[in-house]
């Protein structure tokens, strides 16, 4: 087991089944019932445990649910990598679970996780009080089309990001093995020890032999980075609730015009880049993710 940071407010780990979509794994932070609901969506190839030192702080201001995606972390829906067509699958999830809390919830969530947020909350704007995405993958209209026609004639473009994933270790010696293989090095280049330990913790299973594997299969992470061509810009006009978007300053999912194109077609959505960070934005500045969904909160 790796050690942690006792500072950092620890959430209840629980199991929730929906109905029709399957066994779900979420990390729930209680609060008081008098306090808002926040729900937050994962990245790919992440979890709920990722976000721990992101949420803990919040814990004093929501009730705070986080649940492990589709073929991440420690859910038990099915994850067929051949059978993954789009993101609605997570979409419907996250839906099936905010009708499970039978309440409405401020959203959020980073990277594919805010463009599910936002998704949902076009699906069920009664159940969106608003929505707050970092570094969401929102492509840009012409190519997510381009993207959708591709693989509806089954001719679908390479994928750097899939092939990658396709490509990762699954397998380690132990925990301490792959903290160690991760420290400093590609997408982990810039996370915080504490974080990294979270993501290894909260997305690794113990096998027989004494080795760790990841819970998310390379091959699902793969999947999932290759359906990422939905049509979604016809759903952000169903969003109803107030919007703001924290994108970062290099390598951000915001590119080739999307930010413009943003801000024209969703003038009263708020735009913020934040200068110095890359797409693991939420591990880099912490806190201004935070004062973003405070905000949202306050509006």
């Amino acid at each position: 087991m790796l050690q942690r940071d006792a500072s950092s407010a620890s959430p209840a780990r629980e199991t929730i089944d929906l109905p029709g979509r399957g066994r779900f794994s979420l990390l729930r932070w209680q609060g008081g019932a008098n306090r808002p609901l926040l729900v937050f969506a994962h990245a790919t190839g992440f979890n709920a445990g990722t976000y721990r030192e992101l949420l803990a702080p919040l814990a004093g201001r929501f009730r705070i649910v986080a649940p492990d995606q589709r073929g991440h972390g420690f859910s038990e829906a099915p994850a067929d990598p051949d059978r993954l067509g789009s993101w609605e699958a997570f979409r419907d999830d996250l839906v099936a679970l905010l009708d499970a809390l039978g309440e409405p919830a401020l959203l959020s969530g980073h990277s594919m996780g805010g463009r599910v947020a936002m998704l949902a909350a076009a699906s069920r704007p009664e159940m969106a009080r608003g929505l707050v995405m970092v570094e969401p993958v929102l492509m840009h209209a012409r190519v997510s089309r381009r993207l959708w026609l591709e693989r509806r004639a089954g001719r679908p473009a390479p994928n750097p990001l899939a092939q990658g994933a396709a490509r990762r270790r699954a397998v380690f010696p132990g925990r301490e093995a792959m903290l160690e293989a991760y420290r400093g090095r590609g997408a982990f280049a810039t996370w915080p020890d504490a974080v990294l330990r979270d993501y290894i913790e909260g997305g690794t299973r113990d096998l027989p032999d004494g080795q760790v594997e990841l819970t998310c299969a390379p091959a699902w992470e793969a999947a999932v980075f290759g359906s990422a061509g939905h049509i979604f810009w016809r759903d952000m006009g169903r969003v109803r609730c107030p919007v703001h978007i924290l994108y970062a300053e290099k390598e951000s999912t915001l590119r080739e015009g999307v930010p413009e194109l943003l801000r024209a077609r969703q003038p009263d959505w708020r735009l913020e880049q934040v200068p110095g960070t890359t797409h693991f934005l939420p591990m880099e500045e912490p806190e201004l993710v935070r004062a973003a969904i405070e905000g949202m909160a306050g509006a």
